[in-house]
Parts: C-alpha cells; structure tokens; sequence
C-alpha cells in the first residue's frame, strides 16, 4: 500500500525535464509539510521560492491579464503603505525589524510570476497537503500525551497550528472531489484519513479563531455549491460533527463555554475600564476594539505607524479610557484592526482588496474553472474568519507566507484554467 501511494505521488516527477520547474514543485509539495513542527519552515521555503524565481524572471517572459496586474499592484501598494506609514511616523527600531515582515507583499510578485509559468503548481502544493494532515495529527498527539499540554501549539501556538488545519481540511476535500475519480482507492482512504487527523488537530488546539473559521467555511461550502438535497444533508453533518466534538472533547467543550460566559460577562459590565470582565480571552479582544477606535481618530488616514499600538493604547490607560491589561499586548488581536491601526484607512482597504479583488474574480470566473475557484474562495473565507480573532495574519511571518503562498498558488492556477479552456 506504501509503495502505491508513493509511486502515485512520485511518478509523474519523472515527466519533468526542467529542473528549475522540478525545484519549484519540490518546494511547494514541502511548504504544508512540517510548517507546524519545525520552526521557520514556512518562511525558509518562502525565500527559497523568491531566490528561485528571482533566478529564474529574466528566462521566460509571462503575459498577464489585466486583472493579475492589478492583484500584483495591490501587493505592492500594501507594502509601500507600511514604508509611508513609517516615515510619517518615524523610522525607530521596532519600524526597521519589521519591514523585512511586510517585504513578502513584495516578494510575492516575482514568486506569483514564476507560478504562473508553471501549470502544475496546485497539484504539487496539494499532494504535499495530504502529508500535511498526517504531520498535523502527529504533532498534536505529541502535545498532549507525550508533552502533556493542555492544547495541540505545535512549534507556535494554538492560534497558528489550529487555523492551518481548517485550510489543510478544506484543500484536500476540494483535492479529493476534483481527482475522486482519478484516484485509486488506497489514496482516497488516505486523503480521508489525512482529513479527519486535519480536523481532530483543530478541535484540540483549542483555537476559537479556528473552530468559527471552521464553521463559517463549512457553511460557505454549503450555501454556495451544494443542491437543496446535499444542502441539508450538510448542515446535518455539520451540525452532528460540532455536536459530537462538543460533547466528547473537553477542549472544545471548555472553549466554546468560556467563550460564551466571557462574552456575557464583558456586556454586563457598566465601566469596562475597571471591570475585571475586560480581563478575561474574549474580554480583551472587545476592549481592544474600543481601544482601536480611541486611537485611530488621532490618526484616521496613514495609522499610526507599524508598532505603535502600545506607545499609544498606554496614554489612554493612563486617562482611564481603557482596561490597563490592554498593556500586555503589542497588537490589537485581530487583522483588520492591526492594519487599521497601523496604516489606517488606506491600509485597511489595501488589506481588504488583497483578499477580496481575488475574490471577485474567482466569483466572476467560477464557471470556467470551477476547482480552482472553490479553493481559491475557501482559503479566502478561512483566512478572513481567522483574521477576526487573531492579528497573526499580517503580523507573523510565518502566517503571512501561508496567505500569500496560497493566494498566488490558487490564482495564477485558476488563470492557466482559464486560458487552458479558452484554447
């Protein structure tokens, strides 16, 4: 059974005669792999991607649509804002560490177009998914029963390890789906199996940002591509998985119950500035929102500066306008607010066009290319439910390298689906 899986991986690596392609297809099978094991993995095969395709531009040119030039902008309005935003500000210490973070939005142009030259990208960075899952499973097994954790944090944390999983989930069910057929059966059972570790890794890790990414894209899955028929059938599924997880699983029991009860106490409370409901996971997470709005008014257009939050969060708790345990965080805990925050309106809506104008046209072009429109919507939908909890999208190298590998890995296989078609 090995030896046929492997070979059903494997084989199809001989057609390829150019070894520049061969690498890039080498590093994408890896990139999933073992991001959640070994520390610095995502960001290493990222530099490795740029090296190569920086390498590799001047060979082949690559004609582009419109719509990929003004994605390919988008990237690079969004780094230019951090540079502007910092120079309004002042460029200190913590403004120079963090620009190499928020130099991937650049880097990601020449890597999108070495992608785009090569057609079996997707296929490639999918198999390596299915390998993922087991790395996933493998890893949170570890956590709690061999280092006796309490949660699945795998080489980060809860929030990093528990979301990846939800897009590791969902890649391979749309994987699975599109070559079903093309598939034998071994390989089904292990995709399968891939899955479910995938989804068992999300429910210990105990990440609230992943169990509503998790239902919301299962939802959006749901809605949007399934008949009456299936519609129904889904959300019963959906509805008994969650279910059973919740009833089983204390992880997710605890979780999901404290959340609520954190949530009930934070609206209770008349002056949240001193209330000890202001304290509490979710708590914080609201009084942040207040926080944000506070400081954005001195600030609405250009932000504040890249971190710059807590020089500012700070004078408001010295007025009393905010809980003081707003001191013990760098960033406001979600994606949106940080860049808002950070770059204010025009970075915000720099933010939301990178995720949304791909978006768009995935929804516009769903009927010429149905597989890599869904996978390319669902990372989409992940990641901005994620983004909701959690800043580590476009704050953590890591987390940003798995947005934009994703992105460019969905959209420029969707444009060759496209043109493939059109031909």
């Amino acid at each position: 059974m090995r030896t046929l899986i492997l070979e059903s991986i494997y084989k199809p690596i001989t057609t390829y005669k150019d070894k520049v392609r061969l690498l890039a297809y080498s590093l994408l099978f890896l990139f999933p792999i073992a991001g959640m094991s070994v520390r610095h993995w995502f960001s290493a095969i990222f530099i490795l991607l740029l090296l190569l395709a920086l390498a590799t531009l001047w060979k082949q040119a690559t004609v582009l649509r419109k719509e990929e030039r003004i994605f390919l902008w988008i990237c690079a309005i969004y780094f230019f804002l951090y540079v502007l935003s910092a120079t309004i500000h002042g460029w200190d210490k913590p403004q120079v560490r963090y620009l190499e973070r928020d130099l991937r939005y650049l880097a990601i142009i020449p890597i999108y177009l070495m992608f785009r030259r090569y057609p079996d990208c997707l296929n490639w960075f999918l198999k390596g998914g299915i390998f993922a899952g087991f790395f996933l499973f493998s890893q949170a097994l570890y956590d709690l029963f061999v280092l006796k954790l309490s949660f699945a944090n795998g080489i980060y944390s809860k929030n990093i390890i528990g979301p990846f999983a939800v897009l590791i989930a969902f890649w391979l069910s749309f994987y699975l789906v599109d070559n079903y057929r093309r598939l034998s059966v071994v390989v089904r059972i292990v995709i399968v199996l891939s899955i479910i570790g995938a989804i068992y890794t999300c429910a210990v890790s105990g990440s609230r940002g992943a169990y509503l990414g998790f239902v919301i894209t299962a939802l959006f899955c749901i809605v949007f591509f399934l008949n009456t028929k299936w519609r129904v059938i889904s959300i019963c599924m959906l509805v008994f998985i969650a279910s059973l997880f919740y009833l089983k699983s204390d992880v997710v029991n605890n979780r999901v119950d404290s959340g609520i009860a954190n949530i009930k106490k934070y609206y209770a409370a008349e002056n949240h500035s001193t209330d000890d409901s202001s304290i509490t996971s979710v708590g914080v997470r609201l009084e942040m929102i207040r926080t944000v709005h506070l400081i954005v008014i001195d600030s609405p257009i250009i932000g504040i500066g890249p971190a710059s939050y807590l020089e500012y969060a700070q004078s408001h708790i010295d007025k009393g306008d905010i809980h003081p345990v707003i001191a013990n965080f760098a960033n406001p805990h979600n994606a949106f607010l940080e860049t808002l925050v950070s770059k204010g309106i025009l970075g915000l809506l720099a933010l939301l066009l990178l995720l949304y104008y791909p978006m768009y046209i995935f929804i516009r072009d769903y009927r010429q290319s149905k597989m890599t429109a869904i996978i390319g919507m669902l990372h989409i939908v992940a990641i901005s439910s994620f983004s909701m909890t959690d800043h580590s999208v476009v704050v953590k190298n890591n987390y940003i390298a798995i947005l934009l590998i994703g992105l460019a890995v969905f959209l420029s296989a969707h444009f060759n689906a496209c043109k493939k078609k059109a031909e």
